[in-house]
């Protein structure tokens, strides 16, 4: 049975070959998630990218799939993520060896990226919202028949 070292609590925790790591994190009483993301998160479906942990030591830990590393970005239109390179998302990580984890890992923002999504964000919203404007008076037009 695969044993998992939990570096920032000082513990150990044994569980069974194939158990994914944030379930048995939670079953255990260690929270994944930081502030908000305790209420604020996907419950496990690798969508938000809050269950961050960084493997130490991961003989036991499947590569990162495509839909992983987008979690961890952000998919969020609004700013992107600086994830380190041993970062990865608790409920994608099916536990098949010993493994040692830090929780609560550092993440910053990666400003050059968020600006450009910003950036991209305010033409879409410019220019979304002005054909928003014509569709709806041009409705308006045909409805009253002006």
């Amino acid at each position: 049975m695969p044993v998992i070292t939990l570096i920032n609590e000082g513990q150990t925790i044994e569980i069974t070959e194939g158990t994914n790591l944030r379930k048995a994190l939670l079953k255990k009483g260690i929270s994944p998630y930081v502030g908000k993301d305790k209420i604020l998160n996907c419950l496990g479906n690798g969508l938000c990218g809050t269950c961050r942990v960084e493997v130490v030591d991961g003989k036991g830990a499947p590569p990162m799939s495509p839909l992983e590393e987008a979690a961890l970005v952000g998919l969020v239109p609004f700013y992107a993520r600086q994830i380190p390179k041993n970062v990865r998302l608790a409920c994608r990580i099916g536990v098949t060896k010993d493994m040692a984890i830090k929780t609560y890992p550092v993440i910053a923002l990666d400003w050059k990226l968020t600006k450009e999504r910003l950036a991209l964000l305010a033409i879409w919203t410019l220019f979304g919202g002005t054909f928003l404007v014509v569709m709806i008076r041009l409705l308006i037009e045909i409805a009253t028949g002006r």
